[in-house]
């Protein structure tokens, strides 16, 4: 072991504890605290200038230059869409908007 970092969490050490061994999936507060750093560390230096405007430029270009198309769903679909709007809402859950699109591709 290198060494120790001493760290005093505001809400309290049992609180925490408690919130990362019961309602979470870790084993330890050492390894929530590690993920936590990593995952910091992780969006404050993983992003590189370049990369990110390079990205952009091909987002742009397929935004601009992709093939959309917007149908009228025939009545059997907008039924089922709306079934599953209607079960979605009652149940308090979510469908990704791909999760139902992919059945109607063409």
């Amino acid at each position: 072991m290198e060494g120790v970092i001493s760290y005093r969490p505001r809400m309290g050490k049992r609180k925490l504890e408690n919130l990362v061994k019961n309602k979470l999936h870790y084993k330890s507060i050492n390894q929530f605290i590690d993920h936590a750093v990593a995952q910091a560390l992780n969006a404050e230096f993983g992003h590189h200038p370049l990369a990110k405007k390079i990205a952009d430029i091909v987002y742009r270009a397929v935004a601009d230059h992709a093939e959309l198309a917007f149908i009228k769903p025939t009545p059997e679909e907008a039924r089922e869409i709306e079934a599953i709007a209607e079960r979605t809402t009652r149940e308090g859950q979510s469908v990704s908007a791909g999760e139902i699109l992919k059945k109607y591709k063409k």
